[in-house]
């Protein structure tokens, strides 16, 4: 909501008299009101106080006075429009002494100025001057006085509406004005919920020991507007005792609860069957036939205004036919089976299931439509009842059934190398029940349904085997698991090498979880992953990878063993893309490190350059290919001792 100011509205040729404005009067010579200004009549019993424009003012007013040392309650429908942003102003129900045509225009909402007077606005703008809070707010106030917080402030500002910031929201809302007269006590309800109340002698303290006034509703727009209505309460309703009964045929009794502002002279009655009744009081109703039957009645008041229609729904029931289905179809022993209600009726709800196992060995009443059971091996005799919620009951349903006992089964796997066939077989535990279909499912994905299968694993791991089975009734075996492990090895060396002679080198086995290395000629021990081996001469090692269950494999690794420790450099390379010597690079025995590999053109610029040896020099420089010719090379490293070897050559480039 905006917090914007009203705006005052000039006067113009209004009469003023003591700060109150007095309209033409419009007569209702066929109501007890008198209408004022932008208020005009909708229903007979309706008024709309201003139309959805700027500048209006309105006021109902009912030409009886009361008397205030006598209690009222009062209940209204009041509609404060659609617009929420930029609706005002709202509207203020009034008791006042003074006359039926006064009101006035603007932030006041025709409330301003009317002294004495006591006035509960339903306020939907925030006015500055005077301290409105921001939201659509209800207080109580006495003449003419909205200024909240001064003395003339007697309860709120509160929410109009409770825990909501906004009324204008299209909605019509129930307004009642309660006075207590002898506790003297004023309060404000809207939609049932109390807003406000102030305890106070109204008749001595506001109206000078003058109990007589009129009472009305005064409304107003300013730069801001909304429509703006309010009905006296008018609302025909009726119950029906509990616990009635509602089968076919029913004798029903219709209670009147209907409600008016004032007091009610006629009721009509229209039972849905063709007959009616006028009266508050009608006898009771007999409903031979079942069916659905809308009921509706209207009431007058004392006003002559005629309510709307109100309509209820009721339906005469019909019996019920019992019925269920169970789910799986083939009741196997000890297997919860679903037991759902397949029950119908014509006219009616089905709100009980009455279940009766064996002849009274279990009996289950439940407002559920299916239920879940298991039952031992036996003949099984279940009988249903259904009750619907108007209170018919049907006739037993039977159904004789039998359970049937289901499969029991073992399964035995073995342990395999990966890629040997693993045996799975399955054996029926109870070969009094013959066996329709078996089902596996291999852990990897994978099922089958023979009996007994050699199958292969895609790879090593240890796989979880199930299998069930089924009878020819339908019934299934518990599921028997085993797991099965397969043992698989991947023997690696890496690749073929060269070791100066007498020089440590560090060997690596993977892919088994026990090895043997053949020959054992220079390890420090063949039966390790890795072990060291100090060679004298060049050597082929085979390994074996395997596991405590077998599966073995091999895999071979050539060691060149060179005198060294030493860097040799080959004199020529011929980078054409060949495969052949595309590249030129050291081979370094021996040694632990390179620290540089650089290669210079004759002109003394260096072309090739790296920390190591890398992969080698391709014959380009900056992407671009050398000519032919003799370059210069030099290197230098470590050797395992930690001894620095330099050296310096050339190498012919040839294309």
């Amino acid at each position: 909501m905006i917090l914007l100011m009203r705006k005052r509205v000039p006067l113009f040729s209004m009469l003023v008299f003591a700060g109150i404005f007095h309209f033409s009067l419009i007569a209702q010579q066929e109501t007890p009101y008198v209408l004022n200004g932008s208020a005009e009549q909708q229903s007979c019993n309706c008024y709309q106080l201003t139309p959805d424009l700027t500048f209006q003012a309105g006021s109902v007013w009912n030409k009886n006075k009361i008397d205030l040392t006598q209690s009222f309650n009062y209940i209204f429908n009041v509609f404060l429009g659609c617009k929420d942003r930029f609706g005002a102003d709202g509207i203020v129900f009034v008791l006042q002494p003074i006359s039926t045509s006064i009101g006035s225009y603007g932030q006041g909402i025709g409330f301003e100025n009317i002294s004495p007077s006591i006035g509960i606005p339903i306020d939907t703008w925030q006015n500055f001057d005077f301290n409105d809070p921001w939201f659509d707010h209800i207080g109580i106030y006495k003449n003419g006085d909205l200024v909240n917080g001064s003395p003339n402030t007697l309860a709120g500002p509160v929410q109009a509406i409770a825990g909501n910031d906004n009324i204008e929201d299209c909605q019509w809302h129930t307004f009642r004005i309660i006075w207590d007269a002898p506790n003297k006590l004023l309060s404000a309800e809207i939609d049932g919920v109390p807003r406000v109340q102030v305890q106070l002698d109204i008749v001595q303290e506001i109206f000078k020991n003058n109990p007589l006034v009129f009472w009305g509703f005064t409304s107003a727009t300013g730069g801001q507007s909304n429509v703006q209505k309010f009905c006296t309460f008018l609302h025909a309703n009726f119950g029906t005792p509990s616990g009635e009964n509602y089968c076919a045929p029913s004798e029903i009794n219709f209670i009147d609860s209907s409600s008016s502002f004032g007091s009610i002279v006629n009721w009509w009655w229209d039972f849905g069957d063709g007959s009616g009744f006028t009266g508050q009081h009608p006898i009771p109703h007999d409903y031979l036939t079942p069916g659905n039957y809308t009921i509706k009645m209207n009431i007058e008041a004392n006003n002559g205004c005629i309510s709307d229609t109100f309509y209820k729904k009721i339906t005469i029931g019909s019996i019920p036919q019992a019925g269920f289905k169970s789910s799986p179809t083939a009741i196997c022993s000890n297997v919860p089976v679903i037991l759902s209600d397949a029950s119908y009726v014509q006219f009616g709800t089905i709100d009980q299931w009455n279940w009766n196992f064996n002849n009274g060995a279990e009996i289950i009443h439940t407002t559920d439509s299916s239920i879940t059971k298991t039952f031992p091996e036996e003949t099984l005799r279940i009988q249903l009842t259904t009750q619907t919620e108007e209170g018919c009951v049907s006739a037993p349903f039977t159904k004789v059934l039998e359970v049937t006992p289901k499969p029991a089964l073992s399964i035995s796997v073995k342990d395999a190398c990966y890629g040997d066939p693993v045996p799975l077989s399955a054996t029926n535990l109870t070969p009094d029940i013959p066996i329709r279909q078996w089902y596996w499912f291999t852990g990897d994905g994978k099922e089958d349904s023979a009996q007994d299968l050699n199958y292969y694993f895609p790879h090593g791991g240890v796989y979880t085997v199930d299998a069930y089975a089924l009878n020819y009734a339908g019934c299934s075996s518990d599921t028997s698991s085993e797991n099965v492990t397969i043992y698989q090895t991947n023997a690696k060396l890496g690749n073929d090498t060269i070791v100066a002679i007498g020089q440590p080198i560090q060997l690596h086995a993977s892919g088994g979880e026990l090895y043997q290395w053949s020959p054992a000629t220079g390890l420090s021990d063949p039966n390790i992953a890795d072990p060291v081996a100090t060679l004298n001469n060049d050597i082929q090692y085979v390994v074996e990878a395997y596991t405590s269950f077998g599966c073995p494999t091999y895999d071979t690794i050539q060691i060149k063993a060179y005198k060294g420790p030493n860097i040799y450099v080959p004199n020529a390379f011929t980078p054409d893309h060949n495969g052949i010597n595309d590249r030129f690079h050291p081979v370094a025995v021996g040694m632990r490190s390179i620290d540089y590999f650089e290669v210079f053109d004759r002109a003394g610029q260096r072309v090739y350059s790296n920390h190591g040896i890398g992969e080698g020099w391709d014959g380009n420089y900056n992407g671009r290919p050398q000519p032919v010719g003799t370059y210069v090379w030099m290197i230098q490293g470590k050797d395992y001792l930690g001894k620095t070897h330099s050296e310096k050559g050339t190498v012919v480039l040839i294309r």
